[in-house]
């Protein structure tokens, strides 16, 4: 799987935690932010495609996620999306 589908795969499984996904530039890197009652993740668009990847995963691995949201090729490239998950219970 190449990294377009796991950054694609990574933003489907934040739209599933019902989370806002929106692409701006700027000088920073990304991430959650809540505004009111709602949750926002900002994706810098100028951003290199590492970049992107491991900053959504840190903030997943902040986050309770379902394990069944997990798919396996996140699972497989990501491990600790769901370790992080296991340390906090």
């Amino acid at each position: 799987m190449d990294k377009e589908q796991l950054l694609q795969q990574l933003l489907e499984l934040i739209e599933e935690l019902s989370v806002t996904v929106k692409y701006d530039r700027g000088n920073f890197k990304g991430g959650l932010i809540r505004y009111h009652e709602d949750n926002i993740y900002y994706i810098n668009r100028k951003a290199d495609m590492d970049t992107k990847l491991q900053t959504i995963v840190n903030e997943l691995k902040q986050m309770r996620i379902p394990e069944k949201l997990v798919s396996p090729e996140l699972r497989l490239a990501f491990p600790e999306l769901l370790e992080s998950q296991t340390e906090n219970i």
